[in-house]
Order: structure tokens, then sequence, then C-alpha cells
């Protein structure tokens, strides 16, 4: 069950579709709310860093769609699925081990 998952996600990646399309995903994405918050740093479209307070964790991968409205990264213990919302806007679905499902709104800087 747990392989399902990320592909699931690639084919949501793969088959989204949305009206804002984004050539790129490249800066520092940064944002939270209730002092939960996620930094994410992509470079040529692939996660290069991720964030969660004081703790850095490994990335596994990830992923942009074809069309650039969304982007998706897998880490050690958890998971995050950003949506465009705008040029420099996002709104991320964070998923993490042991703490339920969150989202919030992301900027880039």
């Amino acid at each position: 069950m747990r392989l399902f998952r990320p592909a699931l996600c690639l084919l949501l990646l793969v088959f989204a579709g949305g009206a804002l399309a984004a050539t790129s995903w490249d800066g520092t994405w940064g944002g939270g709310q209730n002092g939960d918050g996620i930094q994410i740093v992509i470079a040529d479209n692939r996660a290069i860093g991720v964030a969660r307070g004081d703790s850095y964790p490994e990335i596994l991968s990830s992923a942009a769609s074809p069309e650039g409205t969304m982007f998706i990264v897998w880490w050690v213990g958890g998971d995050g699925l950003l949506q465009r919302t705008g040029e420099r806007e996002a709104t991320i679905i964070l998923r993490e081990r042991d703490k339920p499902p969150r989202s919030f709104a992301l900027q880039r800087d």
C-alpha cells in the first residue's frame, strides 16, 4: 500500500489540469500557519532542500507536472503536494508521519 501512494500522486501530477500554466517552480517557497511552517528550495524543477523547523529531512524524490501547475516532493517522514494559485503563490497539502494532513499557503521568495 505504501508504494501505491507515490504512484497515485505521480498519476495526479501527470493528469492534473489547470488554467494557470507556469514554466518553472525554481526558487525558495515558504509559509505556514499556527507555528507549523515549511521551506522548500527548488532548482531546475527539482527539490534540493526541505526545512521543517530545525529539521532538514533527506529528500527522496520530487516531480513537477508537465503543465507546471503542481509539484510534489517526498522526504523521509512525509510529503508535500504544491498547487499553484499564482505566479509566486501556491497551496501545499502537507502529510507527515504521525500528524494529520494539513494545508496552507506558500509564497516564493
